[in-house]
């Protein structure tokens, strides 16, 4: 993306500097120009009634890297394919298996999607191109039970999702023989979305998946897509254990996209106006200007709030349009999601405000224009979901509205990092002990494990191995190991690495949505305010007997922010390295979290108005963390230093997201003035799931230039004495008390000497 600061006629820029209530926020402008389609032919024959069938359907040419993923695949290779959002990389997985079933009628094609929604959606587009005599159909949880088996039977295709891969095919392997015997691709779509946890779950299973298919003599080539990641190649091997052939330069044209970086103004008490009525407005600005947009926000809460600002700024401007705008995101009732997503397809909606649930590639309709309220994580969730607007030759228009928090003040002051900047690696680590052991129970169950098959798996499997038959999960027998008992395990292991338990939400007995446990306790404890399309609602009873939250309407004009507390207990060192005058450590550790309390916050200013006190049990996670050792002259008696260790921790959890892939959300940190084998002052910054997902791994490889943009913000940042672009947390369970930013520089500048 080009950084510009001139505006061609009827950009972006032009359109929003336009409005009466424009004050200077455009902080940078990226363009990205217009790109001309290129073709190219096959090199292999594709099969001629194929052809006709397709040009039936108006594909008469190839774009050129679809080209090329045919030739490659239908010769066997494994492929992964990297262009750009609306790029057609469905046609570079579907024409070589439609070749390829054509002419071999009993062959099968395995189609994994992130979502079960995805997968619906892909299936429409696959049987509007399935020639006469080929079948697809989905299989996922909400598969009758009575159509199973003749989906099993008949069905060359089947799309699904990782979730029942591990729990329903994999561990009933044996009705599907014939589907494995003639297993002829594995496709594996939005290969970005595997990350952390999630994606180290399904590292194995795909190895489950490989290993049983070879059992029954099939070798599948994998064919991989995605618009947005670094190291496509890399996490093609990780994922799957084998090589793939590389894909990546796009013949599908594009019409270009403006993607314009907004900063809230600041006020007069150095803060920043709310980050969501300012993205609010700006969709206001959008739609009033005839664009069809998305909101994303970064999480349920805020995709409510930004809701209920929208339709309160359309009301008063253009009532009819505030009836056609919603939210969409996880919680709701699958009912209530297929409603929304048939209303965004058909037009009806002008309008929807979501999380990550629709940065997928759901297809819903033409879409002009994104506002992305807040960083979600990463430059590569930036990148996916500014490229939902302007598909194909239509050009797209995306605003990225900042926080005042430290990260997102980070980028405003480097634009660079998001115009110019590649998307991260992504990451993922199947070597996580929880997550190999509880795999390698349900690859053991599947078939009994020899111990040359171990090398097949990540480093550790043999220990892995060898301490499951000491507990009794594994037995073994003849240089075998198998589970004992007929139950498969996979029931019990949760690919997605939330906890199963789960709470309904109901208002006078009647469900209207569903959390996750751990959620639960931060979002609906009882007094909690819940948003729900728009509406609040209050927190009477959370019951963990039956795991139900009741709810009650409550037409209040604040929402509720939970408060937590965390201690970190270390329990093995698994690698360190100095740091200037200080050091850093990799480390095997215990998180506990305890919600003290939450504040209740003004929903248009986010004025703090009442902080409540709570009585929340406490939650521990074995995890990984580093550890950032100060020298011993930030001595514990001295307050200044020890406040300058507090800021410079709120700064690194900050930029951690920065450094290493991962959501805000998927890191916490804490801070001791001293430590039992340390002399000063020490840092931790944690993953919040159990087992780790990778990110205290990446940031203590990336220690030094994670300190010195730490520093950088801290030296670049206007402000004399701390403010929310720089020390002020949000998530601070003290309340922003005793911060010291001189101090946090020089803490950090004794890191990088």
């Amino acid at each position: 993306m080009i950084r510009s600061s001139k505006s061609p006629p009827g950009s972006l820029t032009e359109i929003l500097t336009a409005s009466e209530s424009y004050e200077g926020q455009i902080e940078a402008v990226g363009f990205q120009e217009p790109r001309d389609a290129e073709f190219a032919d096959v090199e292999r024959p594709l099969d001629p009634s194929l052809r006709e069938h397709l040009s039936g359907l108006g594909i008469t040419s190839l774009y050129s890297h679809q080209a090329i993923a045919f030739d490659l695949a239908v010769s066997g290779h494994d492929v992964v394919v990297v262009t750009g959002t609306g790029s057609g990389k469905s046609l570079c997985y579907l024409l070589p298996v439609l070749h390829t079933l054509t002419s071999l009628p009993a062959g099968k094609s395995l189609h994994l999607f992130p979502t079960k929604a995805l997968a619906h959606d892909q299936l429409e587009k696959t049987q509007a191109m399935l020639p006469v005599g080929i079948r697809a159909s989905a299989y996922d949880g909400d598969t009758p039970q009575e159509k199973r088996k003749g989906i099993r039977q008949s069905a060359q295709i089947i799309l699904t999702n990782p979730d029942m891969l591990h729990l329903a095919i994999l561990p009933n392997h044996s009705a599907w023989k014939a589907f494995f015997k003639n297993l002829r691709f594995i496709v594996v779509d939005e290969l970005h979305n595997y990350s952390g946890v999630f994606g180290s779950h399904v590292a194995l299973v795909l190895r489950r998946l490989l290993r049983l298919s070879e059992w029954y003599g099939s070798r599948p080539a994998v064919i991989a897509t995605s618009a947005t990641i670094r190291n496509p190649v890399e996490h093609f091997h990780a994922l799957t254990g084998r090589s793939a052939e590389l894909i990546q330069k796009d013949g599908a044209p594009s019409g270009g996209r403006d993607f314009v970086m907004w900063n809230p103004p600041e006020l007069k008490d150095g803060s920043r106006r709310s980050t969501l009525r300012e993205a609010a407005a700006v969709a206001s600005h959008l739609i009033a200007s005839g664009k069809r947009t998305m909101i994303f926000a970064r999480s349920r809460l805020a995709a409510e709030l930004v809701l209920g600002h929208l339709r309160s700024l359309l009301e008063d401007s253009t009532p009819e349009a505030a009836k056609r705008i919603d939210s969409y995101r996880s919680g709701y009732t699958p009912e209530d999601r297929r409603i929304i997503e048939r209303k965004l397809h058909s037009g009806e909606l002008l309008a929807i405000c979501t999380t990550t649930a629709l940065e997928l590639g759901v297809d819903i309709g033409h879409l002009d224009a994104v506002v992305i309220a807040g960083f979600p994580g990463s430059v590569a969730s930036i990148r996916q979901q500014a490229g939902r607007a302007g598909r194909g030759a239509k050009r797209g228009f995306a605003v990225f509205v900042a926080n005042e928090d430290a990260l997102d003040q980070y980028l405003m002051r480097h634009p660079e990092r998001l115009l110019g900047s590649e998307v991260e690696a992504v990451r993922v680590r199947p070597e996580n002990p929880f997550v190999l052991a509880s795999q390698l129970r349900c690859a053991a169950h599947e078939r009994p494990i020899a111990a040359s098959e171990l090398d097949e798996f990540p480093p550790g499997a043999l220990q892995c191995v060898e301490s499951l038959e000491e507990e009794g999960l594994l037995k073994r027998s003849g240089g075998l190991w198998f589970v004992p008992g007929h139950e498969s395990p996979a029931a019990s292991v949760d690919i997605r690495g939330v906890q199963k338990n789960s709470y309904d939400l109901l208002l006078e007995g009647e469900k209207i949505g569903d959390m996750e446990e751990w959620r639960t306790y931060q979002a609906a404890h009882p007094g909690a305010i819940y948003l729900h399309r728009g509406e609040s609602y209050r927190v009477t009873k959370l019951d963990t007997i039956s795991l139900n939250v009741e709810l009650e309407r409550a037409d209040v004009g604040y929402y509720t922010q939970a408060l937590a507390e965390t201690s970190v207990l270390p329990k093995v060192e698994l690698a360190s390295a100095p740091l200037g005058e200080g050091n850093v450590r990799f480390e095997g550790v215990d998180v506990t979290t305890i919600v003290t309390a939450y504040r209740k916050r003004e929903l248009l200013t986010g004025e703090v108005l009442e902080v409540a006190q709570l009585d929340m049990p406490p939650h521990t996670i074995s995890t990984i963390a580093v550890r950032v050792g100060l020298p011993s002259s930030f001595a514990a008696d001295d307050p200044d230093a020890q406040a300058g260790v507090h800021a410079l921790e709120h700064v690194l959890v900050s930029l951690a997201p920065i450094i290493a892939q991962c959501d805000p959300r998927d890191v916490g940190s804490a801070f001791y003035s001293s430590w039992l084998d340390h002399t000063g002052p020490v840092i931790f910054v944690h993953d919040s799931v159990l087992g780790g997902a990778g990110i205290a791994q990446a940031l203590f490889e990336d220690a030094r230039a994670w300190v010195a943009a730490a520093l950088d913000l801290l030296e670049s940042c206007g402000c004399t004495s701390g403010c929310p672009g720089c020390i002020l947390s949000p998530r601070c369970p003290y309340s922003n008390e005793a911060l010291d930013k001189a101090h946090a520089a020089k803490a950090a500048r004794a890191l990088l000497r």
